[in-house]
């Protein structure tokens, strides 16, 4: 009973991520470079000891970056976002500041909601992944809502345990094709 209600619940998360892309793709939805770019707005300071390096260059940097970046570290930069505003939501949940809690776990859904819309669910792999995503994505709302660090560990647990294996899976990669040993 438990599952075939666990089935429908899936199916259902599943319409709606589909309905969701057929009704992006009208409206050009965003790049992952696009939407990482929308989650880095925050300027750095210059280089210290470096009085040549400005906040313009650092920009131009970040931007090309992002530009040549290939899909998994892009993947790999959400996963960093998102851990990012989780930690600034725990922080400003701990300061008793609920305007930018709400703020920060709001970017937090957005990542993994654009993990959710451009994962590949034609493999087991890919459904038990959105599964998992939908899991963090829902207790991010619990967060939010009741103002739960319990829950807001539990998906940053979770979206580190993401991170971490990507971050694996993609120095695996780099070192089966060339050979490279470097940290990722």
């Amino acid at each position: 009973m438990a599952s075939h209600q666990a089935q429908t619940i899936y199916k259902q998360n599943m319409q709606k991520a589909e309905e969701y892309k057929k009704h992006t793709q009208h409206n050009k939805p965003p790049s992952a470079t696009e939407t990482y770019r929308n989650y880095e707005r925050t300027p750095e300071p210059s280089v210290k000891g470096s009085p040549h390096t400005s906040i313009s260059q650092t920009d131009a940097y970040k931007q090309n970056a992002l530009q040549t970046a290939s899909r998994g570290d892009l993947t790999l930069l959400l996963y960093n976002g998102c851990l990012k505003f989780i930690d600034k939501a725990d922080k400003a949940l701990s300061d008793k500041n609920m305007e930018h809690k709400n703020k920060f776990i709001m970017r937090a859904q957005d990542i993994i909601r654009e993990l959710m819309i451009t994962l590949k669910t034609d493999t087991d792999t890919g459904k038990n992944m959105y599964q998992l995503y939908d899991f963090i994505h829902r207790r991010l709302i619990d967060a939010n809502i009741n103002n739960d660090k319990k829950a807001l560990q539990e998906a940053r647990d979770l979206t580190l345990d993401f991170r971490d294996t990507w971050k694996e899976i993609i120095k695996l990669d780099r070192q089966q094709r060339f050979g490279q040993k470097d940290q990722v």
